[in-house]
């Protein structure tokens, strides 16, 4: 699936929606909680200024057999106290006295003795929350990841240190969730928006594959008219095309038809007359020359008609069948070769493709002397290639050799054989699989003819 977005104009640009879209709604959600955030710690220093100096005061005014209580009673999840024999606060953090939040502490703390006060640097930047993560150090408690947002020092003359420290709520910062929340919520979003939109246009899906098959002369029944107006009135339409075009194809099947069946009975007749001729070469003349319309009509008839429409495509290995024609045709005094060729299932219609190598093999052989058959895979595509060693064609020529009936007069006459329509057929089964059939002149001599076929 992810291969398909990628190569749809419509998967880059949903990808394109995701990625600029997603970045600006991160972004902004993250100013707005970092904004929110600051706000927050901030009230929560200032408490936590206002705590320990409390705290201090407290201990002051009690006896020392009562501190450990009044120390357990006080800390929170957020706010942890405690008493000890060095001062929290690292000499590197200290923060500088003219802060606000120092000048607070002096306030309410005026007859006591040193005091220290640290910030952490994640106040002002995210940075501290990956160097908190990677190397946690906890004085309070070594088990919790968690890093002291702040932390107040108070000097207790020879009690040692009261210690207050301002925790953060999570291990993580609070903005991750919110933006991966928020980046959850758009990327949804614009999933469920294609997701619509393609049950909406569902039906053109249909009509693609529909008129890719019709234009490979596959037998296709009217398409359901459902969806948006719009896709109802193009389903019409294609339905009323497909209409016309069977009927047109059908009649003309059915005219021609009657023309070689009734073409068949004035045949016979002037080939029984020509065998009373007694002057043999006369006779010789008029026969070569009732075979040759018998020959054009029969031709003509299953160049049109188009078995091609009526034969089923199944899966076969391309390979073998490309070997077995070249072994049947070597086998008719054809001097045809064929390259080793590797295993190569491929969907197709077998008749209508021998047909065509067939055509393209005889004509190698007439005008080339000899044939070499190759397939290769090229891209997304199958190549079968048919080479000889003849004159080549001219590349004024190569569009008009493929149309019926047309035979160049330096390389096609009455003695090699053939009525110009083997060109012209190979195509048109070219085409029905959904490929192409090109020219390509050989150095110092020969043709190359190549049948592109693709593979989906």
């Amino acid at each position: 699936m992810i291969r398909q977005l990628q190569k749809s104009l419509s998967g880059r640009v949903i990808g394109l929606l995701i990625l600029v879209f997603g970045l600006v709604n991160a972004v902004t959600v993250y100013i707005y909680y970092e904004e929110r955030g600051r706000a927050v710690r901030w009230t929560q220093m200032e408490d936590l200024v206002t705590r320990s100096a409390s705290v201090q005061r407290l201990l002051n005014d009690t006896p020392a057999e009562l501190h450990s209580q009044i120390l357990a009673s006080v800390s929170t999840d957020l706010f942890r106290f405690a008493v000890q024999p060095l001062p929290a606060v690292i000499k590197e953090d200290l923060t500088d006295q003219s802060h606000p939040l120092y000048q607070e502490l002096i306030s309410k703390m005026e007859a006591a003795g040193s005091m220290e006060l640290s910030i952490s640097p994640r106040y002002y930047w995210c940075y501290s929350w990956i160097k908190n993560l990677l190397n946690p150090q906890l004085f309070f408690n070594q088990s919790d990841n968690r890093r002291p947002l702040a932390i107040v020092s108070i000097r207790r003359d020879k009690a040692g240190w009261l210690n207050g420290t301002l925790m953060s709520s999570s291990v993580f910062p609070g903005w991750l969730a919110a933006v991966l929340v928020a980046l959850g919520l758009f990327v949804f979003s614009v999933i469920a928006i294609v997701l619509i939109v393609r049950y909406a246009t569902r039906s053109l899906d249909v009509l693609i594959k529909a008129s890719d098959q019709l234009g490979r002369g596959e037998t296709v029944g009217p398409i359901p008219e459902e969806g948006p107006e719009d896709v109802r009135r193009t389903t019409c339409a294609f339905n009323r095309m497909r209409e016309r075009i069977e009927r047109f194809v059908k009649n003309r099947t059915l005219m021609l038809a009657a023309i070689s069946h009734d073409l068949r009975t004035p045949l016979t007749s002037l080939r029984l007359q020509a065998e009373f001729i007694d002057d043999l070469a006369t006779r010789q003349r008029m026969l070569r020359t009732l075979d040759d319309m018998q020959e054009m009509t029969e031709a003509t008839l299953a160049f049109t008609r188009e078995d091609i429409a009526c034969e089923d495509k199944r899966c076969i290995d391309l390979a073998a069948l490309i070997e077995s024609q070249c072994e049947d045709l070597c086998e008719m005094g054809l001097k045809v070769s064929c390259d080793e060729l590797r295993r190569t299932p491929y969907t197709c219609s077998p008749g209508a493709m021998k047909r065509a190598l067939a055509n393209l093999i005889e004509n190698a052989c007439h005008y080339g002397e000899s044939a070499r058959v190759g397939l290769a895979r090229v891209g997304d595509e199958l190549h079968i290639t048919v080479q000889d060693q003849g004159p080549g064609i001219p590349e004024q020529d190569w569009l008009r050799v493929f149309d019926p009936f047309v035979r160049l007069e330096n390389s096609r006459n009455r003695h090699t054989g053939g009525i110009g329509l083997g060109m012209a057929i190979a195509r048109t089964i070219s085409h029905a699989h959904g490929g192409d059939i090109a020219l390509r002149n050989l150095q110092p001599q020969g043709l190359e003819v190549t049948i592109s076929l693709p593979l989906s």
